[in-house]
C-alpha cells in the first residue's frame, strides 16, 4: 500500500484499538465514555495517512476509508451485535454470513460517516493551521447532526448517554449536537500528545480545551436547574392533564419463524384470548378512586390479525373496550390495492373508551431489510435476489403523517413504531402536533437476549429529552419502561423476555424545548460556525503562503 512497514504496524494495532472502542461506546455495555477517546487511534491513523508525502492524494482518499470502514466494521460487529443475531436467527443466514452483513453492511455505513467526517476536512487543511481543529471540530459535528443513514444514530447521544445532568441540553441542540462534547475530547487529546504538533497550535489547544471544559461545566449546570424545574412542574400539573396508563409485555414467540427455536426464549403462543386476560388483570391494579381515564398499550406483534381486514377479532377489541370504558392502542398490519398490486403497512390504531376507532398510523421509519429494501427501485435486480434470499422480510409502505389521537381536549397521544423512535424528526413532529404523551410500540424478539433493547431505551431517553414529553417503551419482549421529559425511568423495567404486566399514572403535555421548536436554527448555526473557522482557516493558510513566498 505504499506504506512504511513501520506504520503498517501500526495499522493493524490501531484499526482494531478504534473498533473495539467504537463498538463499547453503544449502549448495553455500560461504557458509553469510551466515546471520548474512542476515535483517538482512527485520528491519528489518518493524519499520518495524509501527511505521508509517499501517498497520492487518490491513494490518501482510498486508504482512509478503507480504515475508517474496518474500524466501523468492528465497532459494529461489538455495539451491534443483535444485528448479526436477528440475520443468523430470523434471516436464517449462517453465522458467517450473519456477522459479514454487520460487517460489512452496517459497517460500511458507520465507515462512511466517519470518513466524510474526520477526513473530509484533512483533505483541504493544511498541517498545522491553529484553526484547522475548530473547523475539524465543527465539520463533525455538522456531519453527524445532517448525514443520512440508514439506521439513525449519532455520536453525541451515544457517548453522553450515561450522563444524566449534561444530556439534558439535547433539548437545546439534540442529541447529535452533543457530539461537539465528544469529537472536541477526541481531537484535543489527539493533538495534545501528537508529538509532531506545531508549537504554533499551542494557544489554540489551550483555549479550546478550557472552551470545551467551560461548556461541559455549563451544561452540567442546565441539566440541575432543568432536572429540578421539570419536577416542580409535573408536581403542580392539573388532574385534568392525567391519565392512567397500563401496558402489556406478553412475551409471544417468534419460534416458529427462527431457525433455531431455542434462540427465540419463548414459547407462549400469540392469540387475543391471551392479551384480554393479560389486560383484565393489569386493570385490577388501576386506582379506582382516581377516576382517570385509561388507557391500555399492546406492543408492536402482539394483535394477532390484521385489524381492519378481520372483522370478527376487531369487533372483540371494540366490545372490550366499551365494556372496560378503557382506550385500548395496538399495532398491527393493513394493506390496500394498487395498480401493482398490494401495497402495505405498519399500522398503529387507538381505539376510544366507547368501542369506537379514534384513529390509525402508518409507520413512517421502516427497517432496512426487514420492513423495506433500500435503493430497490435504482437496484431492481440485486432487489429481486434480496427478497428470494431473505427470509421473513416484509415490504411496507412509508406513511407521511405524524398522526395525533385525540382522547379528549387535553389529552392527545401519538404512537410510534419500533425504529420509528431511531428518527429525531417522527417524535419532533408528533409533539408539534400536539401529543402530550408518545407510545412507541416495539417488538425486539427479533434480536435475542442481546443490546437491542438497551440500544431502543437510549432512543427512546434522547426523544423524551429532545421534545420535553414522557414516551412509553413498550416492547413484546421486554425491557419496557415508562420514560420521563428528564430522560429518567418513571417506571419499573419490565424483564427482557419476561411477562409481565405495568400501570403508571402519566401526566399528558409536553414542556418547552427550544430544539423541538428550533432545530433548524441550531442545525444553521453550527453550519454558520464551522462556515466562519473555515474562513479563518483559509485566511491563515494564505498568509502563510504569502510570508513563505
Amino acid at each position: 500500500m505504499n506504506l512504511s512497514k513501520k506504520q503498517n504496524i501500526k495499522v493493524w494495532w490501531v484499526i482494531p484499538s478504534s473498533g473495539i472502542l467504537i463498538g463499547l461506546n453503544a449502549p448495553g455495555f455500560g461504557t458509553e465514555w469510551v466515546g471520548f477517546i474512542s476515535l483517538i487511534p482512527l485520528v491519528w491513523l489518518l493524519e499520518k495517512t495524509f501527511l505521508n508525502p509517499n501517498l497520492s492524494q487518490k491513494k490518501k482518499l482510498f486508504l482512509s476509508l478503507l480504515f475508517c470502514w474496518l474500524s466501523a466494521g468492528i465497532g459494529s460487529s461489538i455495539g451491534a451485535y443483535w444485528i448479526t443475531h436477528s440475520a443468523h436467527v430470523f434471516g436464517h443466514l449462517p453465522w458467517f454470513g450473519a456477522v459479514s452483513v454487520t460487517f460489512i453492511g452496517y459497517g460500511l455505513e458507520v465507515g462512511l460517516l466517519l470518513w466524510i467526517a474526520l477526513a473530509g476536512p484533512l483533505v483541504i487543511l493544511r498541517h498545522g493551521l491553529q484553526w484547522g481543529l475548530p473547523l475539524r471540530i465543527l465539520w463533525f459535528v455538522v456531519v453527524d447532526s445532517n448525514a443520512p443513514r440508514l439506521i439513525d444514530w449519532n455520536f453525541g447521544g451515544l457517548t453522553l448517554n450515561g450522563f444524566p445532568w449534561v444530556e439534558q441540553a439535547a433539548d437545546l441542540v439534540g442529541s447529535s449536537g452533543l457530539s461537539l462534547f465528544m469529537i472536541s475530547t477526541n481531537l484535543l487529546i489527539a493533538a495534545w500528545f501528537a508529538p509532531e504538533h506545531n508549537k504554533l497550535n499551542i494557544p489554540m489547544l489551550k483555549s479550546l480545551s478550557i472552551c470545551t471544559g467551560m461548556l461541559f461545566l455549563a451544561a452540567a449546570g442546565y441539566g440541575m436547574i432543568k432536572q429540578d424545574s421539570l419536577r416542580k412542574t409535573s408536581s403542580t400539573e392539573k388532574s385534568s392533564q392525567k391519565i392512567w396508563i397500563g401496558w402489556v409485555q406478553p412475551n409471544f414467540s417468534l419460534q416458529d419463524l427462527a431457525s433455531n427455536p431455542d434462540l427465540a426464549h419463548s414459547e407462549r403462543r400469540q392469540n387475543l384470548d391471551s392479551l384480554f386476560e393479560d389486560s383484565e388483570a393489569l386493570l385490577r391494579s388501576y386506582p379506582q378512586e382516581s377516576g382517570l381515564p385509561k388507557l391500555i398499550v399492546w406492543p408492536e406483534s402482539v394483535y394477532p390479525d390484521p385489524f381492519f381486514k378481520k372483522d370478527l377479532s376487531r369487533k372483540r377489541v371494540l366490545q372490550w373496550a366499551e365494556k372496560h370504558q378503557t382506550s385500548i392502542l395496538l399495532a398491527s398490519i393493513d394493506w390496500e390495492m394498487g395498480k401493482t398490486g398490494p401495497r402495505f403497512f405498519g399500522i398503529s390504531v387507538m381505539v376510544g373508551p366507547n368501542g369506537k376507532i379514534i384513529g390509525r398510523y402508518n409507520k413512517i421509519f421502516l427497517i432496512p431489510f426487514g420492513e423495506t429494501l433500500p435503493f430497490s427501485e435504482w437496484f431492481p435486480e440485486i432487489a429481486e435476489w434480496l427478497r428470494k434470499e431473505i427470509r421473513n422480510m416484509s415490504e411496507f409502505e412509508k406513511g407521511t403523517e405524524y398522526t395525533v389521537f385525540q382522547l379528549n381536549p387535553e389529552l392527545q397521544v401519538s404512537a410510534s413504531i419500533c425504529f420509528d423512535i431511531f428518527s429525531t424528526e417522527i417524535v419532533r413532529n408528533m409533539t408539534r402536533n400536539g401529543a402530550g404523551f408518545v407510545a412507541n410500540l416495539s417488538n425486539l424478539a427479533w434480536f435475542g437476549k442481546t443490546t437491542a433493547t438497551h440500544s431502543m431505551e437510549a432512543f427512546v431517553r434522547w426523544r423524551a429529552i429532545e421534545n420535553r414529553v414522557p414516551i412509553l417503551f413498550a416492547s413484546n419482549n421486554g425491557s419496557s419502561v415508562l420514560i420521563g421529559p428528564n430522560g429518567q425511568p418513571l417506571s419499573p423495567y419490565l424483564g427482557l423476555f419476561k411477562t409481565g404486566l405495568m400501570g403508571e399514572t402519566v401526566s399528558i403535555g409536553s414542556h418547552y424545548s427550544f430544539y423541538r421548536e428550533h432545530s433548524e436554527i441550531v442545525r444553521i448555526t453550527f453550519i454558520l460556525l464551522m462556515l466562519v473557522s473555515g474562513w479563518f482557516a483559509i485566511r491563515q493558510r494564505r498568509k502563510q503562503k504569502d510570508d513563505s513566498g
